[in-house]
């Protein structure tokens, strides 16, 4: 969306909450975790909802998980937010269209229908997900990362440690919560500071993420003071499962599996991922109007921000794509952090800019990538090209 009215965009919008101020998640899962985590910080979670009898019976992160028919006849009227991933999310909004129950489906209310609420009715600046690209370098060479990390050298130049703490502290300046907090890369655990950089935010900012996580590709093994540091200050491991194109990982899956267990450090081992989805970034700019740019970014919705040397970038991959693969396209497409109005102007263009307002409306990367279209081009997921 293109700036017009800069600071001024949403006093139009009036959200109405739940009269119980609380929301509903429908899922208890991985992505319900998140949820519940980031709603009791806000004093706004209701209560789980699932349709498995096993965890209706047995409950789900200590709380009591309902049955769909316990809401329709108990949950007077609430509003629920539905966690699933997408193949479960139809069935699920399909039963709620169903009963003409109120909800949000997690990626809106999260990327938002949230922000707004807070900022609204708490004057508090909410973002749903931020991360620090500690490193370009991989372990792996994959044909179509949607960072371009395969054209990285393996000894280029990581952020300094300095660095990662100024893009943290820059952020948390401005931003009261963020409901997942991630270090990533490239593969973050080559990074040689990254139990630093996790001691230095978790002693900062814990309190203001709701998941701090390290997403990684799960091949290399982290030492035993990274894991201390990762249990003292709740660190969360996302392990990307890349089995299918790379077989011989299996084992080291199964070391990790044994490795964080012991540790009693949270971790999430997806399933072997097939396909992934192919954005385009070739050398050739799509020939697309000014017009045409703003509605692909309109529809992109990406949730990915980076926090980086006291600027914001909307989109990581946009940023990673550019420099790693040496195109030097839209390289002011940032946010400055450090030379934001004071007050309420300046939290105002920071809000209207998580939720994709900007001077262009687009961000000029778009003419390279295919947008919410790249998933009419899948590719095999995790592919090496060496």
């Amino acid at each position: 969306m293109k700036w017009v009215n800069k600071g001024e965009e949403l006093k139009a919008y009036q959200l109405q909450q739940p009269e119980s101020g609380k929301f509903y998640v429908f899922g208890a899962g991985d992505i319900g975790r998140g949820l519940y985590v980031t709603l009791s910080h806000f004093q706004m979670f209701a209560g789980f909802i699932d349709n498995n009898v096993q965890k209706q019976n047995n409950g789900f992160c200590g709380q009591p998980v309902y049955s769909y028919q316990w809401f329709l006849e108990n949950g007077n009227g609430g509003t629920i937010v539905v966690a699933a991933n997408e193949a479960n999310e139809a069935e699920i909004s399909r039963q709620l269209q169903e009963n003409n129950c109120k909800y949000y489906l997690s990626g809106i209310f999260l990327h938002k229908i949230l922000p707004l609420l807070l900022f609204q009715k708490k004057d508090l600046l909410f973002m749903n997900l931020a991360q620090i690209c500690v490193t370009e370098r991989c372990t792996l060479s994959c044909a179509k990362c949607a960072h371009g990390c395969w054209a990285v050298s393996r000894n280029a130049e990581d952020m300094k440690l300095e660095e990662v703490y100024v893009s943290a502290d820059t952020l948390f300046s401005k931003i009261d919560y963020i409901h997942e907090f991630v270090l990533i890369g490239g593969e973050p655990l080559l990074y040689r500071y990254l139990k630093e950089a996790v001691e230095y935010i978790g002693e900062k900012y814990r309190d203001k993420i709701g998941t701090f996580s390290i997403t990684t590709n799960g091949t290399i093994t982290p030492d035993r003071a990274l894991l201390n540091c990762c249990k003292k200050h709740r660190v969360f491991f996302r392990i990307s499962n890349y089995v299918k194109a790379i077989p011989a990982l299996q084992g080291q899956y199964d070391k990790l599996d044994k490795i964080l267990s012991e540790a009693d450090v949270g971790y999430y081992l997806g399933k072997a991922e097939e396909v992934w989805w192919d954005y385009g970034f070739s050398d050739t700019l799509q020939e697309e109007s000014a017009e045409q740019l703003i509605q692909k970014f309109d529809q992109c919705m990406t949730p990915c921000r980076e926090t980086r040397n006291g600027k914001l970038y909307y989109c990581v991959m946009a940023r990673t794509v550019s420099d790693n693969l040496g195109y030097h396209i839209g390289e002011d497409d940032f946010l400055d952090l450090e030379s934001l109005t004071e007050g309420d102007l300046g939290r105002r263009i920071l809000l209207e800019y998580n939720l994709g307002y900007s001077e262009k409306g687009y961000l000029e990367m778009c003419a390279k990538c295919r947008g919410k279209d790249c998933r009419n081009y899948p590719v095999t997921a995790a592919e090496q090209l060496r």
